[in-house]
């Protein structure tokens, strides 16, 4: 008898969950996904799991056991990743995403977990890249703006960003509690080179605008400070500093308020 891997994921999944709905919220599914898999389950170990109550189902005695081994299994794979993952050469990771920060955030967590290792980072600027990326061997890890729902990827919750747009004071926009893009119109902005999904953005909100781009945190640093340009900004403190002769206002935007999902390969 061989158990997919993935079926035991989601029965582990049931023991700490309770419940068919919150495992397929939980595990990026559907419920109906769930109950095909512990039925093909029932059926490879030739014997019911669950009993079968009218608005739900619970673990039998049988089924608790064979949940809680699958519990320890699933323990047992990332304790083996974990304990390769620290052995050997120096390790290549790889992260494919749909945007600059949440991939440069990455990096240093990486880095900070495995010493030594060479972490890099490619920026898509769309969701179907990055998966493609993933499926192709070229990106171990994909960040992506929704959890892809085919079984095959494994995905979870990672940050959240919202974007602000820093002002001089004494700009017209800098009394606002917020601001749109729309209302950016005719401005010049300063921005990173390569932003992934927020270009597209930009440029269909308010595509009258000029932007003056630059690679380096640096050099962007420096450009805000010789200049009375505006810049849009994180509110992830990750990124460059912002002089105190500017307002920073929110954007209303709901494309300027984004979570970002960490994704690989189930």
């Amino acid at each position: 008898m061989f158990v997919e891997t993935y079926i035991l994921r989601l029965l582990a999944g049931f023991l700490e969950y309770g419940t068919l709905s919150a495992v397929a919220d939980k595990l990026y599914t559907s419920q109906p996904a769930v109950s095909r898999a512990f039925k093909k389950l029932e059926d490879e170990i030739g014997a019911p799991l669950f009993e079968r109550k009218k608005n739900r189902i619970e673990l039998n005695e049988k089924g608790r056991t064979v949940a809680e081994y699958a519990k320890r299994i699933m323990d047992l794979q990332s304790e083996m990743m974990e304990k390769v993952s620290q052995q050997g050469a120096t390790r290549t990771i790889s992260i494919a995403s749909v945007a600059i920060l949440p991939a440069m955030r990455m990096v240093q967590e990486l880095q900070e977990k495995y010493p030594g290792a060479q972490v890099t980072y490619e920026i898509i600027d769309n969701e179907a890249g990055v998966l493609k990326a993933l499926n192709e061997g070229t990106a171990d890890i994909g960040i992506t703006l929704k959890a892809p729902r085919a079984k095959k990827y494994r995905a979870e919750k990672y940050m959240q960003e919202r974007l602000s747009i820093a002002l001089p004071k004494k700009h017209p926009l800098a009394k606002r509690k917020s601001i749109r893009l729309r209302e950016l119109k005719g401005e010049t902005i300063i921005q990173r080179s390569n932003v992934g999904f927020w270009e597209q953005v930009k440029r269909k909100k308010i595509p009258d605008v000029t932007f003056i781009k630059h690679d380096s945190t640096k050099g962007i640093s420096k450009l805000i400070e010789q200049s009375s340009l505006l810049t849009f900004v994180s509110d992830q403190k990750f990124d460059y500093d912002i002089p105190k002769s500017r307002k920073i206002v929110p954007l209303a935007d709901r494309e300027m308020n984004v979570e970002f999902f960490k994704v690989t390969l189930a």
